[in-house]
């Protein structure tokens, strides 16, 4: 079994319940690169207030935002949070785990979690299997979630649907979790959820197509499906490049797709002038002619809706044709550091269902959560040095850590007699922030399915030159559902 990782955003779970010794007050450590992380920041310490009426603390985590306070208690709140509301007396009562299942993976001291993810392309992020769970290894130290270890296991899906069951299969099979976690997989996650249901699973997503999960009842997500994906692309374009002639390069997938839907039911009825959609296979690894199709087409904007990793290879090919459109791709640091300048020309746009992070900057529009970004990187500079945060993989491991809070505050409401269908009753009435740097959860919106889709908020970036010189992203709408 390989303790590994890719691209998860919603990963693990750990918590605070008693003391450890406290971390170092100023922080002055160095990435990879020998620039300065942080220096004179003092490192927060955790009070919250437990369903017992105990207000443990924990060096270096803050108070959360959506904190574990019961019924009729005010919640308590960290900055750039809001409290989530406590489970609603609604009459809503889980009894869809049964037996010795809603107890599954979660014992007097222990809380197991496992995750499949795509370990296929860990190198390509510069990441190795010790970079991801600093935030449960802090928060262990000081006790774990109410008195229990937090132990994360992974499996390879090797991004692929039927690799993807094998690995769940596995996780199941291997380690009866508690929570069972899908990182980024457009093709990936709809597989896991039909298998979930089957198997009677908790499951906790990424970003998805919303097609046939209307009626799931194992699976949760906390970020916006795909297809309000594609439509936040859409009014991107449509804000800010509408006169402009648009290629679009897309993934030919049934669980792509319906983000192109999305993006077209936005830019159609606007107007906007799409000259060529072409779709590609996953990996084609040449666009030569596609971007010979697209230049003799006039395209002067291109929607990349394909993964980091091809959208990388198709602007580097194009800059090898001398071709600079507009680019609006998925924004991750691997694309924007390894083109290098040719990301600045012009500035590449995107839409991330998670916000932006530059290691050590934490000005403008960083500042909103410049309170997790410096608690990161404290973590990291104690117990990860060698970490590249400032490199590649260093967004990604953010979004992974900012993650593993947010489920930390609901395992925390979850309480002491946490189980999977007590945990079902938290998600049900969970509407709150539960971190600076994440959007808004909000599983109370009424419709279809909605009951278990908690995200409906998308930041747009573009990429700017860091005052380190490096090139990254930054956002310029955090946290909105329209540009």
């Amino acid at each position: 079994m390989r303790r590994a990782w890719f691209l998860i955003a919603v990963a693990a779970v750990a918590s605070a319940c008693t003391a450890a010794p406290k971390a170092p007050t100023t922080v002055e450590a160095l990435d990879t690169t020998g620039t300065t992380v942080a220096d004179g920041v003092d490192v927060p310490t955790t009070l919250v207030t437990l369903p017992d009426g105990s207000t443990p603390t924990v060096p270096g985590v803050p108070a959360p935002s959506a904190g574990p306070a019961a019924p009729g208690e005010p919640s308590p709140s960290s900055p750039g949070g809001t409290p989530a509301a406590p489970v609603p007396d609604d009459g809503f009562t889980s009894t869809l785990y049964q037996g010795a299942n809603d107890t599954a993976g979660i014992t007097d001291d222990t809380i197991t979690i496992c995750a499949h993810a795509a370990l296929t392309y860990a190198a390509a992020f510069n990441t190795s299997p010790d970079d991801l769970n600093v935030y449960w290894n802090v928060v262990n130290e000081a006790g774990g979630v109410h008195g229990r270890r937090v132990e994360v296991f992974y499996e390879n899906d090797d991004y692929k649907p039927d690799t993807a069951v094998q690995a769940a299969t596995r996780c199941k099979q291997d380690h009866n979790p508690f929570i069972l976690i899908g990182g980024i997989g457009f093709d990936q996650i709809p597989a896991v959820r039909t298998w979930a249901e089957n198997n009677e699973v908790l499951y906790i997503h990424h970003t998805a197509t919303s097609h046939g999960a209307d009626d799931l009842q194992h699976s949760w997500s906390f970020l916006p499906t795909t297809e309000v994906t594609g439509q936040m692309f859409g009014k991107l374009a449509v804000a800010r490049f509408r006169d402009r002639h648009f290629g679009i390069i897309k993934r030919g997938s049934e669980n792509w797709e319906p983000g192109i839907r999305g993006f077209k039911a936005v830019t159609e009825p606007a107007g906007i002038d799409i000259r060529l959609e072409r779709e590609v296979p996953q990996n084609k690894g040449s666009y030569v002619q596609d971007i010979v199709d697209m230049r003799n087409a006039g395209v002067d904007t291109v929607f990349l809706w394909i993964n980091a990793l091809e959208s990388t290879q198709f602007i580097t090919q194009a800059d090898a044709q001398d071709w600079h459109p507009q680019f609006i791709v998925f924004p991750f640091n691997l694309t924007s550091q390894t083109l290098d300048e040719a990301a600045l020309d012009p500035p590449l746009f995107g839409v991330s269902m998670h916000n932006a992070y530059t290691f050590g900057d934490h000005s403008g529009p960083f500042a909103a959560y410049a309170d997790d970004m410096k608690l990161f990187e404290q973590q990291y500079a104690q117990y990860r040095p060698n970490a590249d945060i400032g490199g590649l993989g260093g967004d990604l491991l953010f979004l992974n850590w900012s993650g593993q809070k947010a489920l930390h505050q609901l395992l925390l409401q979850c309480g002491a007699d946490c189980t999977r269908n007590r945990f079902v009753e938290v998600l049900h009435g969970y509407k709150g922030r539960p971190t600076s740097s994440g959007c808004e959860v909000d599983f109370t919106r009424a419709g279809p399915g909605n009951s278990h889709r908690g995200g409906w908020q998308l930041s747009v970036m573009t990429t700017y030159t860091d005052p380190r010189g490096r090139v990254s992203w930054r956002n310029t709408d955090t946290c909105v559902e329209n540009v």
